[in-house]
């Protein structure tokens, strides 16, 4: 796999509701760029290792394409994986989650190609590494203001 990009923010939030909010991906579009809608592909419950997601993405020069995604990982409440069928970047998302205070936690948002063709790694990853870094540094910003942001709701809790 190559790392196209990762960055990590300081969520003052329980990493519990944190985990909760970033598991469901049906949510991932109200805070990652490019996302224009993302829906449920089958019924098994979000953060469940198997759940599937039907998304629609921007793709610079090419418009819109609709990814599958499958969560092909889940340890605990600290890590979640999602593995898309998009060639021929063939992304893997990892959010890891690490408690540093009470009612606070790091949250690092990586991005990899699982692609280890010549010409995609020398080509193709290199500008798509441009464009999902730029995304991430929007979405994490966009992701700690929404869950740390007052008057809302989210995963049924009030957010103070």
């Amino acid at each position: 796999m190559h790392l196209l990009t990762e960055k990590t923010v300081h969520i003052q939030r329980p990493m519990l509701a944190v985990f909760e909010y970033v598991s469901n991906m049906e949510k991932f579009g109200e805070w990652f760029p490019g996302v224009i809608s993302i829906e449920s592909a089958n019924t098994l419950r979000h953060g469940q290792q198997g759940k599937q997601y039907l998304e629609t993405v921007s793709v610079p020069l090419k418009g819109t394409r609709k990814i599958t995604l499958e969560v092909r990982e889940v340890r605990g409440h600290h890590f979640f994986a999602t593995e898309g069928r998009f060639a021929p970047l063939m992304p893997r998302m990892e959010i890891a989650l690490t408690e540093t205070e009470t009612n606070s936690c790091a949250l690092t948002w990586r991005m990899f190609s699982r692609n280890s063709n010549l010409f995609v790694k020398y080509i193709v990853l290199p500008l798509a590494g441009r464009v999902m870094d730029q995304r991430a540094a929007v979405g994490v910003a966009a992701l700690k203001k929404r869950m740390e942001g007052g008057g809302r709701t989210l995963c049924g809790t009030h957010v103070a």
